[in-house]
């Protein structure tokens, strides 16, 4: 099974924290799997709320499309408010997504796993330009009824 095999099994409605590191920041995140046409991949709707300032509203928001290619390889394409571009992420080993010859607004990665059916770990790794990439946001969400 691969990333996209197990997303697509699982389609539906995510909650739970993710936790910014090095930081006792927690948010509730929550993430809306939902199968693309030909069960070719999924999109994700996905925000984290400031679970200690839900007044403020979002403190992060994106839509992906996790998706196979016609080659068999797996892509990412990430929509968020922290470039005015979209970031194509291509699959190097299960589950994790890197810059290929695309170039990024800035160091990033992002590593989604399915631990079990129904639960999601999903996490953000970014840095500064000319930083690397270090792990800042993970949510661990699962499926509610």
């Amino acid at each position: 099974m691969t990333i996209v095999d197990d997303l697509v099994a699982n389609p539906g409605v995510y909650i739970g924290a993710d936790q910014l590191a090095g930081t006792d920041h927690t948010g509730v995140a929550r993430i809306v799997v939902t199968p693309l046409p030909g069960r070719s991949g999924v999109s994700l709707d996905y925000e984290v709320v400031n679970a200690a300032r839900p007044e403020d509203g979002r403190s992060h928001v994106e839509h992906t499309m996790i998706a196979r290619t016609h080659a068999g390889r797996s892509i990412m394409v990430v929509g968020h408010p922290h470039a005015n571009s979209v970031a194509v992420l291509r699959e190097t080993e299960p589950g994790v997504f890197e810059p290929d010859d695309e170039p990024a607004a800035f160091p990033m990665k992002v590593v989604v796993s399915v631990p079990e059916p129904g639960r999601i770990r999903h996490s953000w790794w970014y840095g500064r330009p000319g930083d690397a990439a270090v792990e800042r946001d993970v949510s661990n969400v699962t499926l509610q009824p």
